[in-house]
């Protein structure tokens, strides 16, 4: 014979409290007693209070999964970004990226590829004192590194701008008319290809092939 008291929870709930509203109106009719009508009642509210605490806690539950889910996704964002930067430089060894955690197992199989120098190399005034740069992969693989140095003003040493596996980047907060020199090289772990062409970048801008 099939159970007459409902599977879910929540219908049962309301099964519950129709059955001791039409029991405790008929009492005598139905043979029951008070006393044992009083202990279905408390029952049934400590049965409620645990249905309430059940469902906070899987909506907590879901809500913390997503926040979880949320701040490992931020995290990786930035911790990608800062595993980059610290591949593009070439003084930092394989045993301290292998303390670090950050070479992948079996990547080391083969050699290295050279990158190849990336051309037609320009820079655009997009504002006071800030130059947007952009260049082409040629041929570069879509995980090579893109390593940007300046020379700027009468400085003799080449200094890294940035490290991006973008085309393009905006160099900003420069002192309007002084001049700079730009070139970009690729970078595949720590080895390193040739540059591109230089842009020169004064009142004028200046595409020139490098030395």
């Amino acid at each position: 014979m099939a159970d007459f008291i409902p599977s879910s929870d929540t219908i049962y709930q309301d099964w519950l409290a129709n059955f001791i509203t039409v029991a405790n109106a008929n009492l005598s009719t139905l043979g029951l007693l008070s006393t044992e009508m009083t202990a279905l009642s408390t029952d049934k509210s400590d049965f409620d209070t645990a249905i309430t605490d059940s469902e906070t806690k899987q909506a907590a539950a879901k809500a913390a999964t997503e926040r979880k889910k949320l701040t490992r996704e931020t995290s990786e964002v930035l911790a990608r970004a800062l595993v980059k930067r610290i591949q593009a430089r070439t003084g930092v060894t394989n045993d301290l990226k292998a303390q670090l955690q950050i070479t992948v197992p079996g990547s080391g199989s083969g050699p290295t590829p050279i990158p190849f120098p990336p051309t037609d190399l320009v820079a655009n005034i997009v504002g006071s004192g800030s130059y947007e740069l952009k260049w082409k992969r040629n041929g570069n693989a879509t995980n090579t590194l893109f390593v940007i140095e300046a020379l700027i003003g009468t400085a003799s040493t080449w200094a890294t701008v940035f490290v991006t596996s973008k085309l393009t980047y905006t160099h900003a907060g420069n002192t309007p008319g002084v001049r700079i020199v730009y070139r970009v090289k690729g970078q595949h772990g720590e080895i390193q290809g040739p540059f591109s062409n230089y842009a020169i970048v004064n009142d004028v801008i200046i595409p020139v092939s490098p030395v």
